[in-house]
């Protein structure tokens, strides 16, 4: 039936401008959810999962029929209430990065979690390379010329995934794709990232920018491959630097 206008704009400036920044993060986040449908395609696994799916060896997601994960590194918790500040919700073992804030939840518990309509919580998994675009309006609006890596420090082993392909035909089945398997390897005083490539696919953008998130120390000199990199663009206050895309270990 007819329930009025439910543009955006319709509900005034405020929701508009709300929408557009939730818009804007699902064109940033075009990479990791491509590789998230890349998988169900290849092996069956879902993009989204209820948690139960995620971690069926823990009793508590078995009853959480709000909560899921979008692929394998992004916790989601919808507000269902109007007017709500907030919510507890449950975060499976391992520790949670708060999407907007940075901070660190510890899983294996339920928490309350603030929230306001421009802060639906959203975690991601320690460990996690999340890979992203620059904002669009539009699928293929701008060139992609840089990819970005969000790196989110855990101190031991993860793995992340970035597939690509020319997003069009047939020609993935005959090897012309790119998959990119990450290993990050966390320390104390130190973060290792491995890569590891497979595909024929050529990707048109040629460096990552990769933002550390949480750094247990301050970068003071890195090696690619084994030799020093003089990394000239190096913002200092966001833990951010540019590298070649084609590395073997970052470290």
């Amino acid at each position: 039936g007819d329930h009025g206008n439910q543009e955006p704009w319709s509900f005034g400036k405020n929701i508009e401008l709300i929408v557009k920044k939730f818009i804007e993060l699902r064109y940033q986040l075009l990479p990791y959810i491509y590789t998230s449908f890349w998988r169900y395609a290849n092996e069956g696994i879902p993009m989204l999962k209820s948690l139960v799916l995620y971690d069926q060896e823990d009793i508590h997601t078995h009853y959480r029929n709000d909560e899921f994960v979008v692929g394998e590194k992004i916790l989601a918790c919808p507000i269902t209430e109007a007017n709500a500040k907030g919510r507890r919700m449950y975060f499976p073992y391992g520790k949670w990065y708060n999407l907007w804030t940075e901070e660190i939840m510890e899983g294996g518990q339920e928490l309350w979690v603030d929230a306001d309509l421009d802060t639906m919580p959203v975690f991601v998994k320690e460990g996690a390379i999340i890979p992203k675009y620059p904002i669009q309006q539009y699928v293929g609006e701008k060139e992609i010329k840089q990819v970005y890596l969000d790196i989110y420090f855990k101190k031991g082993k993860e793995k992340s995934q970035l597939y690509e392909d020319s997003q069009d035909g047939y020609d993935y089945i005959k090897g012309r794709f790119s998959l990119r398997n990450f290993t990050l390897i966390g320390k104390d005083k130190s973060l290792t990232i491995q890569q590891f490539k497979a595909g024929k696919f050529t990707t048109g953008y040629s460096t990552f920018e990769m933002k550390f998130v949480h750094l247990p120390f301050k970068i003071k000199e890195v090696e690619i491959d084994g030799e020093k990199y003089n990394f000239k663009k190096f913002r200092k206050a966001e833990n951010v630097i540019i590298f070649p895309k084609e590395f073997s270990v970052i470290e």
